[in-house]
């Protein structure tokens, strides 16, 4: 093998492993393949693995040669009789002995596998007698590079399939459980005010407190499940934050006296671009976690500022459990629920923390914190302060 054909397979492999797209690696190993092999013309057929039809049959001819009918139809017939295999379910033994049956002096085929099954293949023809003794090794070799791009292409395409039935899922489950949650919500405010100054009180205003905790938590899962097919959408606004933080602040207001904590806030009164929902989600959930993990009697600090990079710092501090050292890595995992063993009192749905990072990420921030065991956590955000029209522009 002389030196410019090796070159070209080395740019051949290299270029194989950028593709993301079945259409693209078919385009390209159809294309170029002749040029490796000397092909005259060239056919890549592959059928889909969820509908079991073509996906792809992309033909390919050398320079001047698609002019020729003889090879043109050659081409045409090995692809009919091979897409009708694939098509018709034939076993994988039947397909491959069609394929090395028509695989002659002037004609290669070689199988397209995925999960050993095949899913298609490749064909090259040349009017040469020789084509195949000379060029049979290296296209077997070059097939195996394709083939393990296309399973990693495939797996891929599997899985963002999955996840987007998941997400259609949840969003269904999501909608039957918000319409009777929201009726369960309006009728006990309504019982809360009949019932206010009595005993069954403190009941009525649980299921309330508890039903909109649960409708909450059903938004957040499902925020979760689109994040992982798809990059979450952000309306950016400017506002400033320091009203919308105290007002957050005061709906913790009775659980923070019932467990007597003392908070206190600084915060600079200061323009911020972005989505303002996700913002009130990502301060609500530490927020929460602050007040939730503490102890009785404890201590809550918040403070925010703009740093010397234009960042948007939110900083929360508590005199809480803290977080074990071991649990670090997976304190930011979807339903990862930390200190699970060594502190029960008090337990998340491992959703929050997880969520604020995906909404900290699409504002291209970051989100971070530092801990010990009983000696409570600081946790603390950063969102990027371009205006929203240059956000796009921004170096990060």
């Amino acid at each position: 093998m002389n030196i410019l054909i090796e070159k070209n397979i080395c740019k051949f492999l290299k270029k194989i492993n950028t593709i993301t797209t079945s259409k693209e690696l078919a385009k390209f190993v159809a294309t170029e393949s002749l040029n490796l092999t000397g092909a005259e013309a060239s056919c890549f057929c592959l059928l889909s693995n969820f509908t079991n039809t073509i996906e792809i049959k992309l033909y390919a001819y050398a320079d001047g040669k698609k002019k020729n009918s003889r090879l043109v139809h050659a081409i045409e017939k090995i692809s009919k009789v091979g897409v009708d295999m694939l098509t018709n379910n034939f076993d994988n033994e039947d397909i491959i002995e069609y394929l090395n049956s028509i695989s002659k002096d002037q004609v290669i085929i070689e199988p397209i596998y995925y999960k050993n099954t095949v899913l298609g293949f490749l064909a090259l023809a040349r009017k040469n007698r020789n084509f195949k003794r000379k060029r049979a090794l290296l296209v077997e070799t070059l097939m195996e590079s394709v083939n393990s791009r296309i399973e990693i292409i495939s797996l891929n395409d599997e899985l963002k399939r999955t996840n987007k039935e998941k997400v259609q899922f949840l969003a269904s489950i999501s909608h039957e459980y918000k319409t009777p949650l929201n009726s369960i919500i309006g009728f006990s405010d309504m019982l809360k005010a009949d019932l206010a100054g009595t005993k069954n009180y403190k009941y009525i205003d649980n299921i309330s407190k508890s039903s909109r905790f649960l409708l909450s938590l059903i938004q957040d899962i499902l925020d979760m499940a689109r994040s992982e097919y798809k990059q979450m959408e952000l309306k950016y606004e400017t506002f400033r934050p320091k009203e919308i933080i105290k007002d957050i602040i005061y709906s913790f207001d009775e659980v923070i006296r019932e467990k007597n904590i003392k908070l206190t806030y600084t915060m600079m009164d200061v323009e911020v671009t972005a989505d303002l929902r996700r913002f009130k989600q990502l301060i609500f959930n530490l927020i929460s976690n602050a007040v939730k993990f503490n102890k009785i009697g404890g201590k809550i600090v918040i403070v925010t500022y703009v740093d010397e990079n234009r960042n948007y710092i939110f900083e929360i501090k508590d005199s809480g459990d803290g977080i074990r050292k071991k649990d670090y890595d997976k304190i930011f995992n979807f339903f990862s629920q930390v200190n699970r063993n060594t502190l029960k009192r008090q337990q998340g749905s491992g959703v929050g923390l997880a969520l604020c990072k995906v909404i900290a990420n699409a504002h291209r921030g970051d989100i971070g914190f530092k801990s010990r065991l009983n000696n409570g956590s600081t946790f603390w955000f950063s969102i990027p302060q371009c205006g929203a029209n240059e956000l796009a522009g921004c170096e990060f």
